[in-house]
């Protein structure tokens, strides 16, 4: 156990002094929640009723999505996954390291948007904060789990890339955080509910806030849950498959 906690201590801080992974975990999420808190309770002050939970969704799936992917291709390629199965160190250990470090990391940028957007922006604090730090919690499962599984599945950094961003894009303008997913042609609304955060999007708007949504919140959320349990499969099984290569 002793062990475990050095190795998450050693990878939190080389994901803090990692160039990329500080971007996309806590300085391009921060600019955008400044920014777009600025706009959105200045334009439209019903905005404010979600705005932390928008904001929170952003600032997951960038890290998640687009932090964790890179990561794991760099220790295949690099050859540190092999000189860790040498010294007796199982893939899934290091696939869990990387886990837990991310949702450490995403874990701090979500309760810094939770506690400052009412103080800064005016947003309406959550109705149960029980329910929001649940969908929170499956809101960070789901999207880590993605974003091992662009890790496990892209052959290289390139093609990770490649994929996180096919993912994060539509995520940003089809899963309702930017404007009502209601307001999108049906075609779009249909490619939208492939992503996790339209469903997270839901669930935080009934159970959190209390506010209406045209799809069941509680269906929404085991639909999160289960995108993260499949992700997190095909993961598994894609990293037992390198690891009989190597």
């Amino acid at each position: 156990m002793n062990t475990f906690f050095k190795h998450l201590w050693i990878q939190f801080k080389i994901d803090i002094r990692e160039r990329g992974t500080l971007m996309t975990y806590y300085l391009v999420p921060l600019i955008f929640y400044v920014i777009m808190g600025t706009v959105f309770s200045s334009i439209n002050p019903l905005a404010r009723q979600t705005l932390a939970a928008t904001m929170v969704i952003f600032a997951v799936t960038m890290g998640a999505v687009l932090g964790t992917p890179v990561p794991i291709v760099k220790i295949r390629e690099s050859g540190v996954l092999r000189a860790y199965r040498v010294c007796g160190i199982p893939g899934w250990a290091v696939l869990f390291i990387h886990a837990v470090s991310a949702f450490l990391h995403l874990l701090i940028i979500s309760i810094f948007i939770f506690v400052t957007a009412p103080l800064f922006f005016g947003a309406s604090y959550p109705q149960s904060f029980f329910a929001y730090f649940l969908v929170l919690f499956i809101l960070l499962f789901a999207t880590i789990a993605l974003g091992l599984f662009i890790g496990a599945a892209a052959r290289n950094q390139s093609i990770a890339m490649m994929f996180s961003q096919a993912i994060f894009l539509p995520t940003v303008v089809l899963s309702g955080i930017m404007f009502p997913a209601s307001m999108l042609p049906v075609p779009l609304r249909m490619i939208g509910r492939l992503l996790p955060a339209t469903y997270i999007m839901q669930s935080f708007s009934v159970f959190a806030f209390g506010l209406p949504t045209d799809m069941d919140a509680t269906l929404s959320l085991l639909i999160a849950a289960c995108i993260g349990v499949i992700a997190a499969g095909l993961t598994a099984i894609r990293f037992r498959a390198i690891g009989k290569l190597i």
